[in-house]
């Protein structure tokens, strides 16, 4: 696993515990396996995907047999949502994501060329969610897979 496939894995697991309590404590949380079908990730990819797997209890997985194509979702929280929309950290950019939900913002190293640094971050009423996409070297594809997943997921909570 190259190093920033590594790191971008590890802050999602680390967001995924660190929101999970909070998360599921303000009543909006919902199981992230339930928010994307096998067939709706397997379509946004333009490949077959396996069926979600929980990773935490606020993060679930799709993943590809014989490529490296993932997409994760992970029930985040207000503050996951307001770091992304403020970067604290000049090489942290973010993008406002429109049409999606009530609000929504990518957000990216400044120096990634890559979609795999990607992520998009999304709110719905009291409801905040994650999506990565890993595999895609292209960053406007990236976001817009992250975009159709987005507007999917939404339309369950």
């Amino acid at each position: 696993m190259n190093s920033k496939l590594t790191i971008v894995v590890v802050s999602l697991f680390a967001l995924g515990l660190c929101s999970s309590q909070r998360a599921y404590a303000g009543g909006a949380a919902t199981d992230p396996c339930s928010l994307l079908t096998q067939a709706q990730v397997s379509v946004a990819l333009g490949v077959n995907v396996d069926p979600g797997k929980p990773i935490t209890p606020t993060m679930c997985g799709w993943s590809t047999s014989n490529q490296p194509k993932k997409v994760a979702l992970l029930i985040s929280n207000a503050n996951a949502f307001g770091f992304a929309k403020t970067p604290f950290d000049s090489r942290e950019k973010a993008v406002p994501a429109s049409s999606i939900c009530d609000d929504a913002v990518y957000s990216f190293p400044t120096a990634s060329t890559s979609g795999v640094s990607t992520t998009l971050y999304v709110k719905k009423g009291n409801s905040y969610f994650v999506v990565h996409l890993n595999g895609f070297p292209d960053q406007a594809k990236t976001m817009a897979i992250e975009k159709t997943l987005a507007v999917e997921a939404c339309s369950k909570l």
